[in-house]
């Protein structure tokens, strides 16, 4: 933008050439018809000589019948830019590809006489919309040759001097390969047309006071248009990211609508999308977890009922019967252990904090875990051990830690190769506490890591308890450790057997 605005104040440039160009030929051109009436062919030829020397620029004085009076040769193109010229009131330009443009003008004498003035001229330079003057007096301007300055013989000024056309020099060596700015020589390749980064030098060394002051404007109007736009499309994408990861954290109510307010774009679209999509994941999880809460208490009745009916069929019943009945009494049990789990799922499923909140000792709550399923372990002559780097405390439900920590450990005894054992390790962390149960068992694919704490998702085609239990212990795990603030993962060792891990925050200060 800033490249661009600096290149376009060349077609400033070139609109007050033009004029000035045609009123420093008018001016040339009358010196030069001067001397040519008054001393002949020889004397025009050496005033067009000296107006070369001095400034670089050819020029040519040709009559009504477009004849030149030097005796020059005209350029190519010279003649026919002439006679286009001599039916013209305005300054005639052609421009060239390579070398300097060639510009023509008409003159008319105070006696009526008519004469065409032809130049090669390029591209006129200025500073602060004003002709400049040059140090060693090479160049000078018109207004110095109409007020002044050393004009033509006999107006405002010297001596047979002539007066010579703004920068035209100036421009002219440029064309030949730029001149030092400084009064330097020309050098370096002919250029009819200096390239785009040469007028931001241009602008920078002529008048470096007003580039810096307009880059400091473009910057600032830009910097600040480009902030606020910057920040009215991002501040919807901000606030569907936030609602995004509090709807993936769990809370499902969370709503991006009112954020995103009365915008009409694409943006606030996606927002009102996102909004069907939360409210419809809601509904359904909501719908979920109240149907197993509702299935599960119509269960208790019935249950309740055939344990009655169980009771009363013991006492009628004779000795053969009494087989029968202990596995409907043991499925009976199953049955209501399951529908317990599936009520605490529900529960942990609602978000609903432990209703009591106390300093729990983490080692003696593992250490009697241990305990337990080490008994229970010894009848597939497995073992499970405790081992802790020092004492640990947590805050939390001493009974939903526990059903926690039972469940992985049941399950690691459950999966663990007969002859093995499990092994159950407790660290500081943090302030926290870090717990792994790890067994020697098969492990688990790499992609079903996650989903083994999802709940009823089993890991074997099977649906018996010995390959997989009713699929709710672990995902009772995850729920009860993330309402106490932890996390849960799985990964499988190397030699073999699955490591699960469980991080519990540290009990806050009082």
């Amino acid at each position: 933008f800033v490249v661009s605005t600096v290149t376009t104040q060349t077609g400033e440039a070139e609109s007050r050439w033009r004029p000035l160009v045609a009123q420093g030929l008018a001016i040339n051109g009358q010196a030069a018809i001067d001397a040519y009436e008054r001393d002949g062919r020889e004397a025009l030829a050496a005033h067009l000589d000296r107006i070369e020397r001095r400034i670089d620029m050819r020029a040519w004085l040709l009559d009504d019948q477009l004849r030149e009076l030097s005796s020059r040769e005209l350029p190519d193109g010279g003649e026919e830019l002439a006679r286009e010229a001599a039916s013209s009131e305005e300054l005639v330009v052609r421009e060239v590809e390579q070398g300097p443009r060639l510009v023509a003008s008409r003159i008319i004498t105070p006696e009526g006489g008519q004469y065409v003035m032809l130049a090669e001229i390029v591209r006129v330079f200025y500073r602060g919309g004003r002709p400049r003057d040059r140090a060693d007096n090479r160049f000078r301007g018109v207004v110095e040759g109409q007020t002044g300055g050393r004009g033509v013989e006999g107006q405002a000024g010297g001596q047979g001097d002539e007066t010579v056309l703004p920068d035209a020099g100036a421009a002219s060596a440029a064309d030949r390969g730029g001149f030092d700015r400084r009064g330097g020589p020309p050098r370096g390749p002919r250029e009819a047309r200096p390239p785009a980064w040469y007028w931001v030098w241009l602008s920078l060394i002529d008048d470096p006071g007003a580039l810096a002051f307009r880059l400091l404007a473009v910057f600032l109007t830009a910097g600040l248009v480009c902030y606020g736009l910057a920040r009215y499309l991002t501040a919807p994408v901000l606030r569907l990211r936030d609602a995004t990861n509090r709807l993936a954290g769990g809370d499902l109510a969370v709503r991006v609508g009112p954020a995103v307010g009365n915008r009409k774009d694409e943006l606030a679209q996606l927002g009102h999308d996102f909004d069907l999509m939360a409210a419809r994941i809601e509904s359904l999880l909501t719908t979920q977890r109240q149907l197993l809460s509702d299935v599960s208490h119509e269960l208790r009745s019935p249950l309740a009922r055939l344990n009655v009916a169980l009771a009363l069929a013991r006492q009628r019943s004779g000795p053969e019967a009494a087989a029968p009945l202990d596995r409907i009494e043991a499925e009976a049990e199953q049955l209501n252990a399951l529908i317990g789990r599936v009520l605490e799922l529900a529960r942990l499923e609602s978000g609903a904090a432990p209703a009591e909140r106390a300093p729990v000792d983490l080692g003696r709550l593992l250490e009697d875990i241990a305990a337990d399923a080490d008994f229970e372990a010894r009848a597939k002559d497995c073992t499970v051990t405790f081992s802790a780097a020092e004492p640990c405390r947590v805050l939390g439900s001493e009974p939903l830690l526990r059903s926690a920590f039972e469940n992985v450990v049941r399950n690691a005894v459950r999966y663990t190769a007969r002859g093995t054992g499990v092994e159950i390790e407790m660290a500081p962390a943090g302030g926290g506490a870090v717990v792994t149960v790890r067994d020697h068992g098969p492990g688990v694919a790499e992609e079903h890591l996650d989903d083994m704490f999802e709940p009823f998702y089993r890991l074997a085609d099977a649906r018996d308890r010995e390959s997989g239990g009713t699929g709710l212990g672990l995902a009772i795990t995850r729920r009860a450790i993330r309402l106490h603030g932890g996390t849960v993962q799985a990964a499988n060792a190397e030699d073999g057997g699955l490591i699960v891990e469980l991080r519990l925050p540290p009990e806050p200060p009082a």
